[in-house]
């Protein structure tokens, strides 16, 4: 009697208690935002190409948070026949054959991926996901200018050469920040993790490729079409 008596106090137990281990597990998801401030060559004769996505510390892709859409569905006026591959390689790469959710704008925090026309400069731009704790996040950013040219990739760069862009100019700027989230744990706070984006490098200038060069000689105006980005985790709803 005592070993049945024991077992239902035990099996009891875990009922109740199994609603308050599920609101422990749900208050691990968090809010990824992403905060970019446009900068005085956002907007030229056009704006930018830019994406913003989300990778695991050891480069496993998760998810994009926004894409430009001409990129995304790679529409491009004044293009080469095999398109502008040179426009955002890095994030190309690192999508590869995914798909680009299509939404609209202001369901943006509710999807995985939001395209739209480049927002324009007077404000901050700002995107949000859902993901977990638990992880070390690497994200990323990678904006571009068509016909961004100036000395380092002149217009008149002959076709073969090391700095022949075509219609590029200057090769899109990877911007890199480190979320760490994997010591908050399942508390009852709302814990905040932030951190300040660096640009890490380039793409490749004709896009043969998704590696980050890690060399920034040569660039002007590239560095100037954002001024700063920040980007938080937090637990809060």
């Amino acid at each position: 009697m005592k070993i049945k008596h024991m077992i239902c106090m035990i099996i009891t137990c875990i009922l109740c208690c199994a609603p308050f281990l599920y609101a422990s597990e749900a208050a691990a998801d968090g809010t990824l935002t992403v905060t970019v401030t446009p900068g005085a060559y956002w907007k030229t004769e056009r704006g930018p190409q830019f994406a913003v996505w989300v990778e695991k510390d050891d480069g496993t892709y998760v998810t994009t948070l926004y894409v430009t859409q001409r990129a995304a569905k790679k529409n491009w006026l004044f293009a080469p026949k095999d398109g502008r591959p040179e426009s955002l390689p890095v994030w190309y790469h690192a999508v590869g054959s995914r798909p680009v959710t299509m939404v609209a704008a202001q369901d943006k925090t509710e999807a995985d991926a939001v395209t739209s026309a480049t927002p324009g400069a007077s404000n901050d731009v700002r995107y949000s996901v859902r993901l977990p704790a638990g992880e070390q996040y690497v994200v990323k950013i990678e904006v571009n200018h068509s016909f961004d040219y100036n000395e380092s990739w002149p217009k008149k760069a002959k076709k073969g050469s090391a700095v022949y862009s075509g219609v590029n100019g200057q090769p899109s700027v990877v911007y890199v920040c480190t979320l760490d989230t994997r010591s908050v744990g399942n508390v009852t706070e709302h814990p905040v993790v932030q951190s300040t984006f660096a640009a890490a490098g380039t793409g490749s200038v004709t896009g043969r490729d998704g590696e980050l060069h890690h060399d920034l000689a040569g660039l002007t105006t590239a560095l100037r079409i954002i001024t700063k980005a920040e980007a938080s985790w937090s637990s809060a709803e």
